[in-house]
């Protein structure tokens, strides 16, 4: 579950709790307009209220259990079982990027959506596009890209972003030229026709509950081993300005 890297990318706080109920934390939904003023001497410093949002982030459990018979694991290398718990922690780590795309898209249940960006054609991607979700961040910094399957094709079918060195450095090395400056990542977790662009330094919170559990037991009547891997997690939106979605 570690290395899904998507994770670790576009949050930018992980906390730990210990219960399945989390309050996070929202400020003056103007405050980021409000010049810091002229404090005389003597005078009252500005304040930026925080507080308590309504609702609490709902926390999702996730998990799967493999099963192995005697045989199996007497007969086979622990390599091979291995790599089938890496298997389930990034099924699990695959899960919870969806529950993350989820909040940052729609809101973490505070009337918090993003503000989504319409296209220019409804069929076609353009540079034009780009500027205006890179533009509607303000004075946020637009540094990570999420974008799905068929948004990441008719992005590399950008004219102005074909550059023959792009080419050339994804072919050697495999990794994508990064559009106005932003790390850019595909996966099936974002909707069809979807980008999202999000300042990570100030977008998601990612709030876990316990940590990862293992657990093991045997059942001898069927001369089973199983193991069961699970972890608890959810999301909240620290600043709703710093994510904007391109659809």
């Amino acid at each position: 579950m570690d290395g899904n890297h998507i994770l670790e990318e576009i949050c930018a706080a992980q906390t730990q709790i210990e219960g399945m109920d989390y309050r996070a934390i929202a400020s003056d939904p103007d405050w980021e307009s409000q010049k810091p003023s002229v404090v005389e001497e003597g005078g009252f410093i500005p304040e930026t209220s925080i507080r308590l949002k309504e609702s609490l982030i709902r926390l999702k459990k996730r998990g799967r259990m493999m099963v192995a018979s005697y045989e199996a694991i007497k007969f086979q290398r622990l390599d091979l079982f291995t790599v089938a718990l890496k298997q389930i922690g990034s099924c699990i780590g695959r899960a919870q990027l969806e529950d993350a795309v989820d909040v940052l898209i729609n809101g973490d249940g505070n009337s918090n959506p993003a503000e989504k960006v319409q296209l220019a054609q409804s069929d076609k991607l353009t540079y034009q596009d780009l500027l205006n979700l890179w533009g509607s961040f303000g004075e946020y910094q637009m540094n990570v890209m999420l974008a799905s399957h068929d948004m990441m094709l008719k992005l590399l079918q950008v004219p102005e972003l074909q550059d023959p060195k792009t080419g050339l450095n994804f072919q050697a090395t495999g990794c994508l030229s990064t559009p106005l400056g932003a790390k850019l990542f595909v996966s099936s977790a974002v909707p069809k026709g979807t980008i999202i662009g999000l300042d990570r330094r100030y977008a998601l919170e990612m709030v876990q509950a316990g940590g990862i559990n293992v657990e093991y037991d045997k059942l001898i009547d069927c001369q089973m081993e199983r193991a069961a891997v699970t972890s608890i997690a959810g999301f909240s939106k620290i600043f709703p300005d710093a994510v904007k979605v391109l659809a």
